[in-house]
């Protein structure tokens, strides 16, 4: 009997249909709820869209350009420096990265990396290298607060990739959030794990990533080290993908070669992403433990889009205020139409 219940509960609907003179109809969602977080979906299938191409118009790249603060002749003279005890370069930088603080910080400590100089790159011309350097010099400014303060354990590496995200700006770039105490989200994760390790003895995580490799309809695939699976219960309306630094228990542990497996996954993904019409997402990379608790690090990855013919949020009210999500796919069947790009 496995350790882990992936709870899902059939639920119908029926209603006259306009669209065939008024006869019975019946549709069919699931309910499904996360076993380590509770956290709830509505999967409606009958509300999945396949999307044709609609690129982001150049004139609107354009635009976006004249005025951006990290494009290369602008974002030595625009963007904040660090104060000098901690980084006297002002910036931080490897390779074509940059990190500088956030003129708008949302924590304490709140980082940005810009990640390369090109004002756009679209998601199919993504390179390892850029992204590694990205995750590289973010975490290296992670580890150099550490030192000077260790009590900021939580930290978090975050992506807005394009406005439908809540992108501020269309220039690549990566958020960096470390505080003393976990977000809401992690700190969920963090009751979750306690609670588990306390009634199985065991690390959530280990027998999780076990137990979805045996059923097989949600697992993905791994580089290296790092795992990426489906979401039994996702987070988005076109499902949420969970990346698992299997044995790294902080980010401080993570090498260049995971960060390059990393890039790589996610090149595999971005490359699905096209072929769907998808052009932005949100990532956030977690890392810290909590007391008497072990987590490894660990993602979240959710395509966004807005919804035709009005441009209109796939965020609504359930996610919003209920926080339960409506999501149009099956994970089961997004992890079949990803799998190809693992294998």
């Amino acid at each position: 009997m496995p350790r882990i219940e992936f709870y899902q509960k059939e639920v119908k609907a029926w209603f006259l249909d306009p669209k065939n003179n008024f006869t019975e109809k019946e549709l069919l969602f699931e309910l499904r709820k996360d076993y380590l977080t509770g956290h709830v979906s509505r999967v409606l299938p009958f509300r999945r869209r396949r999307f044709s191409e609609n690129e982001t118009p150049l004139e609107v790249l354009a635009a976006s350009q004249k005025d951006c603060p990290f494009c290369s002749d602008k974002i030595f003279a625009l963007t904040p420096k660090f104060i000098s005890s901690f980084a006297p370069e002002g910036r931080i930088q490897r390779g074509r990265a940059v990190l500088f603080p956030n003129s708008f910080p949302y924590s304490r400590y709140n980082w940005v990396v810009v990640l390369s100089e090109e004002h756009v790159i679209p998601l199919d011309r993504f390179s390892n290298e850029i992204l590694r350097n990205g995750f590289l010099v973010a975490q290296e400014g992670i580890e150099r607060l550490r030192k000077k303060e260790p009590e900021l354990k939580y930290s978090s590496i975050n992506w807005n990739y394009f406005p439908q995200s809540g992108g501020g700006l269309f220039h690549p770039h990566l958020q960096v959030v470390i505080e003393d105490s976990p977000t809401t989200s992690h700190q969920t994760v963090l009751e979750g794990l306690r609670k588990y390790q306390i009634e199985k003895g065991s690390l959530f995580w280990e027998d999780y990533l076990l137990e979805e490799i045996h059923m097989g309809t949600r697992y993905l695939g791994k580089q290296g080290n790092i795992h990426f699976l489906i979401a039994f219960s996702p987070r988005g309306v076109l499902g949420e993908i969970t990346i698992l630094f299997s044995h790294r228990l902080s980010m401080g542990e993570l090498t260049v070669d995971d960060w390059e497996d990393l890039s790589q996954g996610l090149i595999r993904l971005f490359r699905f992403f096209k072929t769907q019409y998808i052009e932005s997402f949100n990532l956030a990379i977690f890392s810290g433990n909590g007391e008497g608790v072990r987590s490894w690090v660990y993602a979240r990855l959710c395509p966004r889009i807005v919804l035709p013919p009005w441009n209109t949020s796939d965020i609504n009210y359930f996610e919003k205020l209920h926080n339960e999500v409506i999501c149009g796919v099956y994970p089961e069947e997004l992890c079949k139409e990803l799998k190809p790009f693992f294998t």
